[in-house]
């Protein structure tokens, strides 16, 4: 009996010791433990900067944009991850519009982290608190994350004097810019693209030449929460010099003076441009119905449905599409002409323009940061969320080129498919060969007249006429696109009666106050010449 109770006391003392050095997880090495399991954890599960992970979570992520066939099985890789590094569990989904943004953060739905954009309006709901404030929360959970950004950067995405996301460091410009089939343009002996003349002729004989090809693929887009506009607006970014062509409200900012706010709805250059536009429809450019088509430009364009696009957006999209068409359809040539180029005035992206944030309904909320920190600064999370798996979905030349497997049609995760622009690092980014060059060269270009962004910092605030601005909105969904589709029998008339509905709806109230806001923050900065 003695040796069976002697026996069992060295047992209890065995199980006390291992116990106690399983429950020091904060090891010499600094790693933090494991737990690929996903059972229930056994003592205290500590992350380098002193976050307890004991508890299993779930982690859930959004991100904007149609999901890639096989997204799933690449959020299922980064659960791996996930689990092992963080003890959480990942899932991963995406968005396909503005009005489903709104609803998932003001529903209170359990989300930890989020695409967050000026052009999505982080300004509004940061200031209406649908995000955490970042200012505490970064620095305790990732010095790394928290170093990375730099303090301009950080400053600028300050809303009230709070940072409310962690915003992308990757320098980009983001022109829109006429594209076109360079192809076609030699086959038909075309004016060769220039100026407004040579790119209606280039329309005009893709209309003589390819009877079953349409022009273009002009369509109704959302920008914001301010309605719906027609994307032939976004061509006019080429012929003037604004802040930024996406000013709502009607109003024009122009660039060379701050100060200079026009009512742009309200000018003879704004009833001009909409009859080019009408000019353009009437000769059957795009569509009759192109107020209800739903196929992207891109898509349309890629499978040979389209010629040209008014506003194709970006570099990096140009040059990835230059790489794909490449690919799909080698006897293509391509051309871009970017509209920085023909105003010789490029600004490249304001810290807002991409980021994540922690939204106010998060339960996970440190490890949300934990886990940006890992997409931005951790090689593996970071390829795998951006290209996939390595030799499945993409590999790496001996040039260090990024490499598709497989044939791009039937590709289920494409190079960036996620669109995690929002977590871009050139430390790791890997591009195509020929996107590479073209990129290259662009920005290159880019940097020969570039001048500081000065619009998109700007913070509106919309509390003093958020019932008017709601009602613009109405307004501006109904009567807008039809003019800038130039789909109207009276081009002056419906003009007039946009203007007159707007007015009823509070437009000049609207322009008053955020007039006034505009001027403040211009003489706070420093911006009037």
């Amino acid at each position: 009996m003695k040796k069976i109770v002697c026996l069992l006391l060295a047992l209890a003392l065995s199980i006390a010791v291992f116990a106690g050095c399983g429950g020091n997880n904060n090891s010499s090495s600094g790693n933090p433990p494991s737990n690929t399991s996903g059972g229930e954890n056994s003592g205290t599960q500590v992350s380098e900067s002193g976050v307890d992970i004991s508890s299993k979570a779930k982690l859930v992520m959004w991100t904007p944009g149609t999901a890639p066939r096989d997204l799933q099985r690449i959020s299922g890789k980064l659960n791996e991850m996930t689990q092992r590094d963080l003890n959480a569990t990942l899932e991963w989904n995406m968005y396909v519009d503005v009005q489903k943004l709104n609803l998932l953060l003001t529903s209170g739905e359990h989300i930890d982290v989020i695409y967050a954009a000026n052009y999505q309006n982080y300004a509004v709901y940061a200031a209406k608190d649908a995000f955490l404030p970042l200012d505490d929360l970064v620095p305790k959970v990732s010095p790394a994350l928290q170093e990375y950004v730099s303090t301009e950067m950080w400053d600028a995405t300050r809303v009230g004097g709070k940072v409310y996301m962690v915003p992308c460091m990757w320098e980009e410009w983001v022109p829109y810019g006429f594209l076109w089939r360079e192809d076609l343009r030699k086959k038909y002996n075309l004016p060769e693209i220039s100026d407004l003349e040579s790119i209606e002729a280039y329309m005009q004989g893709i209309k003589d030449n390819e009877p079953d090809m349409q022009v273009t693929g002009e369509m109704v887009s959302t920008y914001g929460s301010l309605g719906s506009h027609f994307t032939t607006w976004e061509f006019l970014d080429r012929q003037y010099k604004w802040a930024d062509f996406r000013v709502p409200y009607g109003l024009y900012i122009d660039y060379e003076d701050p100060t200079k706010v026009i009512n742009w709805w309200e000018t003879e250059e704004f009833r001009n441009d909409m009859k080019m536009f009408k000019r353009w429809a009437d000769a059957g450019y795009w569509s009759r119905s192109a107020l209800a088509n739903t196929e992207t430009k891109q898509n349309a364009f890629e499978a040979g449905k389209i010629a040209c696009d008014l506003a194709f957006n970006a570099p990096s999209g140009y040059a990835n599409l230059v790489s794909r068409v490449a690919a799909s359809h080698p006897d293509w040539e391509l051309g871009w002409q970017p509209h920085y180029r023909v105003k010789q005035l490029a600004t490249p992206n304001h810290a807002t323009q991409n980021g994540m944030a922690v939204p106010a309904s998060a339960e996970y909320p440190e490890r949300g940061i934990m886990l940006l920190e890992k997409l931005i600064l951790d090689e593996e999370y970071y390829r795998t969320s951006q290209y996939g798996v390595l030799g499945e979905d993409y590999d790496i030349s001996e040039d260090g080129y990024y490499v598709a497997v497989g044939e791009p049609s039937s590709a289920g995760f494409p190079r960036e498919a996620g669109d995690l622009w929002s977590t871009r690092n050139e430390d790791f980014m890997l591009y195509p060969e020929t996107t590479a060059k073209v990129l290259k060269e662009l920005n290159d270009e880019f940097r020969t007249y570039t001048r500081p962004n000065i619009w998109t910092g700007f913070a509106e605030d919309t509390t003093p006429y958020q019932t008017e601005k709601a009602a613009l909105a109405n307004v501006i969904t109904q009567y807008l696109p039809p003019i800038q589709a130039g789909l109207v029998s009276d081009v002056d008339a419906e003009i007039d009666n946009l203007l007159e509905k707007a007015k009823v709806a509070g437009l000049d109230k609207i322009r008053e106050e955020y007039t006034k806001q505009w001027l403040a923050y211009v003489e706070e900065h420093g911006l009037a010449k």
